[in-house]
């Protein structure tokens, strides 16, 4: 018998997973396709689709719709004020993407369409004949109305007001045209249910690969030192190693002059790469590196000080699978359900947040009793295995569903809802 077929959309190349997005797709399907046979249709920019892509391959039909680079914020400012829609939604709705998509589902047979994000969705016919699970990393009107808040330059922040104003407009919108919403977490699921009343939610959590992930045996951790991870052309990330740099860190060095910050991750901003042209500031920035465990491994402490953005974050189960310390802001372990002081410690104080690594560094026995419940806990309701486990059974009752429309009247929505509740 043959396997069923999956749709799967993505406004990125999957690989190599250098991001929490990237990341997400990556194992997933590594994962999925032993039960489905995927086609894989995405955006590729000219940076993506100069690796060599072949490992995907093997788990998938691998299809690359070229991109444009992203505007420049002229551009990006000019497009925000000429449309009713978010900037996301026109810069990842093309024709080229169109086409691609429709001849897909016209040449072969779709049990299931998989779509990672809202902006995507308008790629699609308007009526296909297969369900549509829309997975959402992140609850994006959330994330760019927290980064309204403290966006710096100040005189930005209306400007991403307004981007998030239009995505509370658009982003529920798409969430009713979905057969069912993949969430991330209960939180996320619960402001997609407020906004949305009636549409169908699923768990599709993100995940970490526990055996790729792991604390090294032979190495000992470095003394004074905090990482941090992200992708810093997503500004969230970019923030949080400003507001760590310039409130937490000289807090936490007024009492150890030698602990130092490193921040990792590929595209780091012009403000970030000065940071470490003062060496009293104890910053380094090391751009992309080749492998991020020796890092997590390494480190006395990952610090999480996200202070916007949405979802659950890689970087937090990553550093806890290597059995690192994570002090996180409540924002920042959104959506895990860790326990404060077993799993990890969260603070949203900058005072607060530097006394948390103060206690830390004079207790390594207590840094490392919490690395190592942060490892299990990360084990036991983290792994990717799990992940893919929850996404299948959505998959499963998905496909050969009686009414695999993409749009559906409310009434039959809720009847569906009323169905599947307790």
């Amino acid at each position: 018998m043959p396997k069923p077929h999956v749709l799967m959309l993505t406004p990125y190349v999957p690989y190599p997973p250098t991001s929490g997005g990237r990341s997400r797709t990556y194992n997933l399907l590594k994962h999925l396709s032993e039960h489905y046979t995927i086609t894989l249709v995405c955006f590729g920019r000219p940076e993506e689709t100069a690796f060599d892509l072949t490992p995907l391959e093997q788990w998938c039909e691998l299809i690359v719709v070229p991109r444009a680079p992203s505007p420049s914020t002229r551009r990006a400012a000019i497009l925000s004020l000429t449309s009713l829609k978010p900037i996301t939604m026109r810069l990842y709705h093309t024709p080229e993407m169109e086409a691609t998509v429709r001849r897909v589902l016209a040449g072969q047979r779709v049990d299931l369409i998989h779509v990672e994000s809202f902006y995507m969705l308008p790629n699609l016919p308007a009526e296909p004949d297969a369900p549509v699970l829309l997975s959402e990393p992140a609850i994006e009107y959330v994330a760019w109305g927290r980064h309204a808040r403290v966006a710096q330059p100040w005189y930005t922040r209306p400007g991403v007001a307004l981007e998030a104003l239009k995505m509370r407009l658009w982003e529920p919108r798409a969430w009713s045209e979905a057969t069912v919403v993949g969430t991330m977490s209960d939180v996320d699921a619960a402001v997609i249910r407020r906004a949305t009343p009636g549409v169908l939610t699923v768990p599709a959590p993100n995940g970490v690969d526990v055996e790729y992930f792991h604390p090294a045996e032979t190495v000992e951790r470095e003394p004074e030192t905090a990482i941090y991870l992200g992708d810093y052309k997503y500004f969230p990330n970019a923030d949080a190693v400003q507001y760590f740099a310039q409130e937490i860190l000289p807090r936490v060095r007024r009492v150890r002059p030698g602990f130092q910050f490193i921040a990792i991750g590929k595209d780091p901003t012009p403000d970030m790469l000065a940071l470490q042209d003062d060496p009293a500031l104890g910053v380094r920035v090391t751009g992309m590196v080749d492998d991020t465990r020796p890092y997590f491994q390494r480190a006395t402490v990952f610090v999480c000080p996200l202070r916007s953005g949405s979802g659950t974050r890689f970087k937090l189960m990553e550093a806890l699978a290597c059995g690192c310390p994570v002090i996180s802001t409540t924002i920042g372990a959104e959506g895990l359900d860790a326990v404060e002081g077993e799993h990890m410690l969260l603070r949203d104080d900058p005072q607060a947040f530097a006394d948390a690594i103060l206690a830390l560094l004079d207790d390594p026995a207590r840094a490392a009793a919490l690395g190592k419940a942060g490892r299990e806990w990360v084990v036991a309701n983290h792994a990717w295995s799990r992940s893919a486990e929850l996404l299948r059974a959505a998959y499963d009752k998905l496909i050969g569903h009686e009414d695999p429309t993409v749009r559906r009247s409310r009434r039959e929505m809720n009847r569906l809802s009323a169905r599947q509740s307790p």
